[in-house]
């Protein structure tokens, strides 16, 4: 029998769960949604159904591409290529329109 027998590790402070960056920009896109969605009701806005097709659709764009970008490398590369379109249409949108 041993005098001095080694006391058990105890288990660490539980760890709250770890919040990982896709989680955090779920909820981030959430938040923006509904802010975007709650925006119709403290504006005065003329063209409601043009701006809760516009929310549809950005909504559809952020959740996409953000939950592609964080499947695999090929997702990333497309989502990328995604954002450098927008970008250059955007530019275009504002020269020549």
């Amino acid at each position: 029998m041993n005098p001095y027998p080694k006391a058990t590790p105890k288990s660490g402070p539980e760890n709250p769960k770890a919040f990982s960056v896709r989680k955090v920009l779920n909820w981030y896109g959430v938040f923006l949604i509904s802010g975007l969605l709650l925006s119709i009701f403290t504006h005065e806005i003329a063209d409601t159904n043009g701006f809760l097709l516009f929310i549809l659709i950005i909504g559809v764009l952020y959740f996409m591409m953000l939950n592609l970008y964080f499947i695999s490398d090929f997702g990333r590369t497309m989502v990328v290529g995604m954002m450098g379109a927008i970008a250059l249409f955007s530019l275009f949108m504002v020269f020549y329109l």
